[in-house]
């Protein structure tokens, strides 16, 4: 379609052409080339053979001198047959002596009554009268003068000879007709050689299709050409990643929903049954004292307490877990820090909890939400009082800058039991507990830890634990602001 459409409409234009105006300059062109008697296709033929008939006959030994029949060779016969075909006799002579002719008497007449004694005496010439045309040719060989003189004197039907038709045209023709096969075949190759690459890719984005349709995101597009394709397939590959990772995500989340769901139905089930448990004893009159009746009243209350603390925790965590909007203003962390513990120093002193705070000289600026950072600390205390093993707890908060100088690192340890090295990247999830020292459902909901990871998170930052002699919560927060440059020096509060 690339070349036959493009011939096609060149071929109606010119067409058009020539019926046209400018059909006028056809009609010159082919005047110009038209051979009357054929008088200058025989010409033609007469200079071709020239040389021909030299080498293959005229040139031999034995009419080298004599003036008899030369020799009929290829060459001759086909010299022969074409000019006798136009009508043509011709006679060759050499040094003036004849050693062919087909020519009559009437022929050399009708000559001479065209070219006059020129026809003796001219070395060349060319003459032509209503249906007689004559030609004569001389070259020479050394010191031998060959001559060709061919007479046209038949009667014709006044046919012209078109020699832009006849041989220009059709040596334009088969270039033509060679152009047009070669380009079509270079554009059959060209364009099997596109289609295969376009096809190609096409093939492996129909088959990855397919499989994200049966629900497999893992396999990858195996594409690694840098054109528009290998383009189109990276795009395709990061929409199968972002696909994955959505559908993992959520899978996860909807395994987190399940576990909370376990988690409320046991967190739940538990001071439930307790309560109800004192309650049988009291109408029953189990408790038949008023020691027992206030002791069992005191469970009652406790368990109760403990549901109150777990349905604001799951408040909490709830609020936190559907885009809650966080009230950021940028201040000096050290100086949040230090505020905070000032409050809590008494509540410390109560529960039998000492505090050493370490940090640097230099200002820590950070973006946060002060009352959720409070309820980040408060966790963290309420954690460290619930799973000590001892009377009395030790806590460390230590402030620094990371060596990258992007982030605030703060690590609050205690000198609790720790958690198995294998639950410390589960701490974090909702309802999840450890066993031994924080297995205990009354001691704690499993949900502090997670309401503290997703403040951490919708304030930019990570939170990880690690075992240090205890239990190590370690939270980085971005730098907010300009760096101030200062020198570290241990302080203690």
């Amino acid at each position: 379609m690339m070349v036959l459409i493009p011939i096609l409409f060149t071929a109606i234009v010119i067409n058009v052409c020539l019926h046209t105006s400018l059909g006028s300059f056809w009609y010159t062109l082919e005047a110009m080339y038209s051979d009357e008697n054929g008088i200058q296709f025989a010409q033609s033929m007469i200079y071709t053979y020239q040389k021909e008939l030299w080498e293959n006959n005229w040139g031999q030994g034995e009419h080298t001198d004599d003036a008899g029949e030369i020799r009929k060779s290829d060459e001759m016969y086909h010299l022969e047959n074409k000019l006798s075909g136009m009508g043509y006799q011709f006679m060759i002579t050499k040094n003036e002596k004849l050693i062919y002719t087909n020519l009559t008497e009437e022929d050399m007449q009708a000559a001479r009554s065209v070219a006059g004694d020129a026809i003796d005496t001219a070395k060349s010439l060319t003459a032509s009268r209503h249906e007689v045309s004559v030609i004569k040719n001389t070259f020479y060989h050394g010191e031998k003068a060959f001559c060709i003189t061919a007479v046209h004197r038949q009667q014709t039907d006044g046919t012209v000879v078109n020699y832009l038709k006849n041989y220009i045209l059709r040596y334009l023709f088969g270039f033509i007709l060679f152009f047009v096969v070669l380009t079509v075949c270079v554009n059959g190759i060209t364009s099997w050689w596109i289609s295969r690459s376009i096809l190609k890719p096409l093939k492996r984005l129909s088959i990855g299709t397919k499989e994200i349709r049966e629900g497999n995101l893992d396999r990858k597009m195996e594409y690694q050409k840098k054109d528009e394709f290998g383009e189109v397939c990276r795009d395709f590959d990061e929409m199968r990643a972002y696909l994955k990772e959505s559908v993992e995500q959520r899978l996860r989340d909807e395994k987190r929903r399940r576990d909370l769901v376990t988690g409320i139905s046991h967190d739940l089930r538990t001071p439930l049954t307790s309560i109800s448990g004192y309650l049988d004893g009291l109408m029953d009159g189990i408790a038949n004292t008023p020691e027992k009746r206030m002791r069992y009243l005191q469970a009652i209350k406790t368990r109760t307490g403990n549901l109150v603390s777990l349905v604001e925790s799951l408040s909490e965590y709830s609020r936190l877990d559907n885009g809650f909007r966080y009230h950021m203003e940028e201040t000096d962390f050290k100086e949040f820090v230090g505020q905070y513990l000032e409050t809590c120093i008494h509540d410390a002193e109560q529960n039998q909890v000492t505090i050493a705070f370490v940090y640097g000289k230099e200002t820590y600026p950070v973006r946060i939400d002060r009352e959720e950072l409070k309820r980040v600390f408060d966790n963290l205390f309420t954690n460290t009082v619930k799973y000590r093993t001892s009377e009395r707890s030790h806590i460390e908060i230590s402030l620094k800058r990371t060596l990258m100088g992007t982030d605030i690192e703060l690590v609050f340890k205690d000198d609790g039991p720790g958690v198995p090295e294998g639950s410390l990247e589960q701490i974090f999830d909702s309802f999840y507990r450890v066993d031994d020292a924080r297995t205990q459902s009354e001691k704690g909901s499993g949900i502090g830890l997670a309401v503290v990871k997703e403040i951490i998170l919708g304030h930019g930052g990570k939170v990880q634990a690690e075992n240090r002699e205890g239990l190590a919560i370690i939270i980085h927060l971005p730098i907010a602001g300009e760096e101030i440059d200062g020198k570290n020096t241990d302080c203690r509060r």
